[in-house]
């Protein structure tokens, strides 16, 4: 099993209750991420710890947040590498994200 942490930009799914927010900045929640492997097309779902990053508001709408995301798995580089899309949930699907960098623990 392999540590792997990288930093992606995020697009928010319309809120489908009233609770309370999910993505506090700073804040660190067990969500899945789902990747799709890089040679066989499958999907995979990983456990990861999800920190959205304190950030100025940089777009007009709040649906778009900068997160760092923190798993363990086999060969995670095969799922989310520079430029890869992936799926975000926790009970239902948050949102989907893009990687933009690979950080090094």
């Amino acid at each position: 099993m392999k540590r792997y942490k990288f930093q992606a930009f995020v697009t928010l799914a319309p809120r489908q209750d009233r609770g309370p927010d999910t993505m506090v900045e700073g804040k660190s929640r067990r969500m899945v991420v789902r990747g799709q492997h890089h040679e066989t097309g499958g999907g995979r779902f990983f456990s990861a710890l999800v920190t959205r990053s304190y950030e100025a508001q940089l777009w007009p709408e709040d649906n778009h947040v900068i997160v760092t995301v923190a798993l363990v798995g086999d060969e995670p580089r095969q799922y989310f590498d520079v430029g890869d899309s992936f799926g975000l949930w926790m009970g239902s699907e948050l949102g989907s994200g893009v990687v933009t960098r690979r950080l090094f623990v």
